[in-house]
């Protein structure tokens, strides 16, 4: 039964989508998109198309294909005119767009071959050209090559290859000889829960031009490679071969591995070293660990530190396992290997600190109860309509707490925890607490992570030390010794940001979700890359994007004298920020006064902020430093008087909590 009810659902579909198309060929021109619009609102939601088996809204997916569609057949011909292009062209080029247009919904929405190649069989009726196989119009890649190494398949996409195809209109801006820096990320993927099969993806990222990293190579096996060299040859062999440069559009650029980011336990296979858990498992100091409660402890804070040249000579036996290739590339294997605060901070050190507070892991001296939990539960979600759209979650109770993400943890320590935990922790507690927050904060800043270095270096070591007072020593595991060694990292590398995982995990959920069936895994998401490229997808594109306005109103206040030819935005995005005139996203930071955005005008190519300043600042904290200098602070008192200024620096956006009747002010450090 459930075969012919189904069945009878896909014809009366097809029928309606016949009739959909029917009205598309016949429509005047230029009546496309209103006329649909109209189809689609008044059959769209016809009760035999919200039967179970439809698990997604179709509507979306196909007003956004029929609206690119048409927009872009309006734009394309408009131009036409305006050169005086021939008939024949603009057919020629009406045909490139909606080729162009079915395959970016395709790639964009996830769309199975098998439905593609079927909404290709009914488009046809209507538009010959079309193709009829979904591999056609997406032009699926059908010549690599997959070898079998290390216990599992292999495919390798290269460096040069991947640079070349995806930056080739950037890469002409930059002169002879430039040298590119290139950074490495290792790291597992589970890949089905029933199933041990994993990837084990080599991903890369050049960061002077892409915040998004890309995939250098893959390996699918049922655990992780067995053998490190035959993992690692055909990258070291093409970093060998590039040691001196590669020519691409007639230019030799230069390009070097400037860091390999790492959770402790990829970083331990890839340099073929003792795990966190053994005795010489700090790959930064020499200390010995002790062995206690079951744990193993690093409480020493003045370690000698290692080197490049000790690692390369091997001068600590007990620290090594087995020769890493990588060293034949001039990587340093010491400081090319900085701590990923997303793994050692956020998923390490916060979460564990919350299970000390909530859990049942830490003593009874340093435990808060279930009725100060839901006070602080009952904070943070009152907070949640106060967090900026930068903020890709909100707040969650602390009784979600082990679901939280490493994000959700980051803004736990940064901006909601230092409101939320005052006065429920002990003083000491809540002390120790802020040591941590404010020494991270300083090190996400790229403002104050090199000019506060050392006070960050010293907040972390006395966190570290009162922290096994507070807690005992037998909790002075690798993550809290690890955060001795973290504000070294920023000196050689740049802010924390710029050397966390966090990009690395979103592609690896792209990777993921790319995947439609268990059979043969890396053929598909190999597959799946090459229509994302060719679709454009990718990246290719600057880090600094043109400022963006959106959400007309008139409404608003304008500036005097310019009371003609204005157009009022509600939102203005710019280099990753997003600015708008409702409550959570209006807080920002001009000439040193915290502000609140009313107003965004747009004038002769011109962008200007109507705001209002707050007129009192007070500090949030004065331990361990004070608040001030940070730009942290506490405002009250919304002047009346309305300001103009002309956007032309980049935004300084905060994030504003309410404290009673006053507001916490922080300011973004990071857009990531």
């Amino acid at each position: 039964m459930d075969y012919y009810k189904h069945s009878n659902l896909r014809r009366k579909a097809r029928k309606r989508v016949d009739n959909l198309m029917q009205k598309i060929v016949t429509l005047p021109s230029g009546k496309e998109g209103e006329s649909i619009n109209q189809h689609l609102e008044s059959h769209i939601d016809e009760p035999e198309l919200n039967r179970e088996g439809c698990q997604q809204d179709m509507r979306e997916p196909l007003d956004s294909l029929i609206e690119e569609i048409v927009l872009n057949r309006e734009g394309c011909l408009d131009m036409e005119d305006s050169i005086g292009c021939s008939g024949s062209s603009s057919v020629k080029s009406d045909h490139e767009i909606l080729l162009g247009s079915l395959g970016d919904w395709a790639v964009r929405f996830g769309v199975s071959l098998v439905a593609l190649s079927a909404l290709l069989s009914i488009l046809r009726i209507y538009f010959p050209f079309l193709p009829k196989d979904g591999r056609s119009l997406l032009k699926t890649k059908t010549d690599y090559k997959v070898e079998m190494l290390a216990g599992g398949s292999f495919h390798y996409f290269g460096i040069v290859n991947v640079v070349q195809r995806k930056f080739t209109r950037l890469l002409s801006s930059f002169p002879e000889g430039y040298e590119f820096l290139l950074q490495l990320n290792f790291d597992g993927l589970p890949l089905f829960k029933s199933s041990s099969i994993q990837f084990w993806p080599i991903l890369g990222k050049l960061p002077r031009l892409s915040k998004k990293p890309f995939v250098i190579a893959l390996f699918c096996g049922t655990a992780k490679p067995k053998t490190l060299s035959d993992y690692l040859k055909h990258l070291v062999q093409e970093l060998k071969s590039i040691s001196t440069g590669f020519v691409c559009q007639g230019k030799t650029f230069l390009l070097k591995v400037c860091s390999v980011i790492c959770d402790a336990p990829a970083r331990a296979f890839i340099k073929g070293i003792k795990s966190h858990t053994g005795y010489y498992g700090c790959d930064k100091c020499l200390q010995r660990g002790i062995y206690t409660n079951h744990r193993m402890t690093f409480p020493e804070l003045t370690a000698a530190c290692r080197t490049d040249e000790s690692f390369r000579l091997e001068a600590n036996e007990d620290h090594h396992l087995t020769h890493c290739p990588l060293v034949d590339t001039g990587v340093d294997m010491v400081a090319g290997f900085p701590h990923d605060y997303m793994h050692l901070v956020c998923l390490g050190v916060m979460r564990r600190l919350l299970e000390l507070w909530v859990g049942t892991a830490g003593s009874l001296r340093t435990r808060i109860s279930s009725l100060q939990a839901s006070l602080i539960s009952d904070k943070l979600l009152a907070l949640a309509h106060h967090i900026p759209s930068e903020f890709a979650r909100k707040p969650r109770a602390l009784n979600e707490r082990l679901r939280w993400k490493a994000t959700e943890l980051r803004q736990f320590l940064l901006f909601t925890g230092p409101i939320v935990l005052k006065g429920v922790l002990l003083p000491q507690v809540y002390d120790n607490f802020m040591l941590l927050s404010v020494a991270i904060y300083i090190l996400v800043s790229p403002q104050y992570c090199l000019q506060l270095n050392h006070l960050a270096h010293h907040f972390l070591v006395s966190f570290v030390e009162h922290y096994g007072l507070l807690y005992g020593k037998d909790q002075v595991v690798y993550n809290i010794h690890g955060l001795v060694h973290l504000a070294g990292d920023v000196k050689v590398h740049g802010h924390l940001d710029g050397i966390s995982g966090f990009p690395y995990e979103n592609l690896l959920g792209e990777l993921k979700r790319m995947i439609r069936k268990a059979h043969n895994p890396l053929p598909q998401v190999i597959r799946r890359l090459s229509e994302h490229e060719q679709r454009g997808c990718d990246f290719d594109s600057p880090i600094e994007q043109e400022p963006f306005l959106k959400s007309p109103h008139h409404d608003g206040p304008v500036p005097e004298g310019l009371l003609e030819n204005v157009s009022q935005f509600k939102q203005l995005t710019a280099d990753g920020v997003i600015l708008k005139t409702s409550s959570k996203d209006d807080c920002i930071v001009i000439d040193g006064n915290v502000v609140s955005v009313q107003n965004i005008v747009s004038h002769e190519d011109k962008v200007y902020a109507m705001y209002q300043e707050y007129r009192v600042k007070e500090a949030l904290y004065s331990y361990p430093l004070d608040s001030k200098e940070l730009g942290i602070y506490i405002v009250s008192h919304l002047s009346p008087v309305m300001h103009c200024v002309e956007m032309v620096k980049p935004v300084q956006k905060c994030v504003r909590l309410p404290l009673g009747d006053k507001f916490a002010v922080f300011p973004l450090p990071h857009t990531d």
